[in-house]
């Protein structure tokens, strides 16, 4: 069909553009459906193996710090079960808490109550003059009720805890590991609990947060149960104090997708041994796919490549076939006018050399019945209508 304006074919209708754009489609099309399947394929495969990385990571972490919160359990619980700190009585507590702080430097300070929350003892390391007096009041009166609650459950449960939280009092990020404290003539009733504070920059913990191999572009954060970030190693966005934490699940290690300061994280989260507090590992997730990014940069070159190769062969290879089709149109229509005379090249093997020969076959034929009209009207023009030759075939 023709253009109803111009009476052009119309480009999309043009043999030649059609050869281009078969050439592009053939080409192009392979190389993007491959890519995009190979694209998809190493997105997936990147993910795994970085979630599987940071999943060891995190494993290799959580046992780190089982194994040195066990180590704290296991020293506070000898000092818990001596019959001194059984008896629940201050002046006969006092001294044994303060030789355990002098000699333990990884703690901060402990608290004694008995198992209604009363205040029996405070004593903080390197001031002996503070835990002279016994203590008043009760935990009740603690500003963090998470504190409370974990009291209650070493109470109820008769198990170590471990409480991660500010201390406002010393303006300290502290740990607080919960111990029970036994009966001396009933070794199944809980008489009371020694809460001793771990701060979060003592060697020991800062050695595994801050000491851990981990990824130049890694990060690795630990958490109180709030979110807030108690300790880290690597490079956190300018500004972060905290982290919103309150769709992570605390019962297994979870992949998670987090923004920090407006950059999306891929991370693995998990809850420290016994505590409420959280340990997370995380990665930029446009380095993660730092690869893919720069394997789809190829593949669009590739295809901008393909693209042009295509055009360029698909150009040079109707340029002749539309030339020698436009030349036997222009031909045809020169019958349609009359002339036949006219004759077309033919040149090469194909089937338009073949349809070019076959035409001007044809208009030889044409040619030779014409000639043959002229001839017969001729010599019926010269010849008179009396004198017809009666043995002349044609005059029968």
């Amino acid at each position: 069909m023709q253009d109803e304006k111009s009476g052009r074919i119309a480009w999309y209708r043009r043999i030649g553009n059609r050869i281009v754009i078969t050439a592009i489609v053939a080409a192009v099309l392979p190389l993007f459906l491959l890519g995009g399947t190979v694209a998809v394929k190493v997105r997936i495969d990147l993910l795994k193996q970085t979630i599987a990385a940071q999943k060891s990571t995190m494993q290799s972490l959580l046992h780190g710090f089982n194994s040195l919160f066990n180590n704290y359990r296991v020293q506070i619980e000898s000092m818990a079960s001596m019959p001194e700190m059984q008896s629940m009585r201050h002046g006969r507590q006092i001294h044994i808490v303060q030789d355990f702080l002098d000699q333990q430097k990884i703690y901060f300070g402990c608290n004694i109550y008995d198992r209604a929350g009363k205040i029996i003892l405070k004593a903080v390391r390197n001031h002996h003059e503070i835990g002279l007096q016994p203590a008043s009041g009760a935990i009740e009166s603690a500003a963090d009720a998470g504190y409370v609650e974990s009291f209650r459950r070493v109470v109820a449960t008769r198990q170590p805890t471990l409480f991660g939280n500010d201390a406002a009092e010393f303006h300290e990020k502290m740990l607080f590991l919960m111990v029970p404290i036994y009966d001396f003539v009933n070794p199944e009733e809980v008489v009371g609990v020694i809460s001793c504070s771990i701060s979060i920059s003592s060697p020991d913990i800062h050695e595994i947060v801050c000491g851990f191999p981990i990824a130049a572009s890694d990060v690795l954060i630990l958490l109180d149960r709030h979110g807030n970030v108690l300790s880290s190693q690597g490079r956190l966005p300018e500004g972060l104090r905290g982290i919103n934490i309150e769709k992570v699940a605390r019962g297994k290690i979870e992949s998670i997708l987090l923004d920090l300061a407006g950059i999306t994280y891929l991370g693995t989260v998990s809850a420290l041994p016994g505590s409420e507090g959280l340990l997370l590992v995380a990665r930029p997730r446009h380095l993660v796919l730092e690869f893919l990014n720069q394997l789809l940069l190829d593949l669009a070159l590739m295809l901008v490549v393909a693209f042009v190769l295509a055009v360029a062969a698909g150009f040079f290879m109707s340029r002749s076939m539309a030339e020698d089709i436009s030349t036997l149109v222009e031909a045809i229509r020169n019958v349609a006018s009359g002339v036949v005379s006219h004759r077309v090249e033919v040149s090469g093997q194909d089937e338009l050399a073949e349809a070019s020969q076959a035409f001007n076959d044809m208009l030889n034929t044409l040619e030779k019945h014409r000639m043959m009209d002229d001839i017969w009207h001729r010599e019926w023009n010269e010849t008179p209508p009396g004198k017809i030759d009666p043995s002349d075939p044609g005059a029968r």
